[in-house]
């Protein structure tokens, strides 16, 4: 996968060449030195700052990932620049208004534990809601587990087990190791060795794919 130049990306905010590439190419190399550099105490403000601002810059065109992204970067804050919750709260509802199922869980995790605005349960469990039907395996997992306790849903073990099923399908590991212990012991569920075992191959398999992702980082 070849990569925008380091010196070329950091001359796009000042060249305005952001009609040259996609803006997923450029989010992508953006975020790619910026957590490659971020870590190393050389690096600061005159350097990293280069790269919020083509986050920045792509928030501004629209782009649902950079806005979801300047909201981690304001809840977590760097050396230079301290964490704001008004304003991360405020990226990712920008960001979830584009569709982004990831800006959508934040939002749940906000408006539960009052990171940026007011608790709100209900709130919380509407965006969590939104999350699972816009493809978060969190959200998905999340929903298995409100069906399956009675937490902020109508306890319901059949619908519980469709959310769990749904975020194991799209990578939740903890949905599939749940899955599999829920057929193995008879938790909620009739005990089915023959599913037990098969949720927890996957489960196997997506934690070695999960251990290969991060070797290629």
């Amino acid at each position: 996968m070849e990569r925008i130049a380091h010196d070329e990306l950091k001359a796009i905010i000042s060249n305005a060449a952001f009609s040259k590439y996609t803006y997923e190419q450029i989010f992508r190399d953006t975020k790619y030195y910026f957590e490659s550099m971020k870590s190393m105490p050389y690096f600061g403000e005159e350097t990293l700052g280069i790269y919020i601002d083509i986050y920045k810059e792509l928030g501004e065109k629209d782009y649902s990932p950079a806005l979801y992204e300047l909201g981690l970067l304001y809840y977590n804050g760097e050396s230079w620049l301290s964490p704001d919750y008004t304003v991360s709260f405020d990226y990712h509802q920008k960001s979830a208004a584009l569709g982004n199922a990831d800006a959508m869980f934040e939002l749940y995790v906000y408006y539960a534990t009052g990171i940026g605005t007011e608790i709100d349960a209900e709130t919380a469990t509407n965006w969590n809601l939104k999350a699972a039907n816009a493809g978060s395996d969190r959200a998905c997992y999340n929903m298995g587990t409100f069906y399956a306790t009675g937490n902020n849903m109508p306890q319901d073990m059949e619908k519980a087990i469709a959310w769990y099923d749904k975020a194991s399908q799209l990578g939740n590991v903890r949905a599939t190791e749940t899955l599999g212990l829920m057929y193995r012991y008879g938790e909620g569920v009739p005990q089915d060795e023959a599913k037990a075992e098969a949720y927890e191959k996957l489960e196997d398999e997506q934690r070695e794919a999960f251990l290969r992702q991060m070797d290629g980082m």
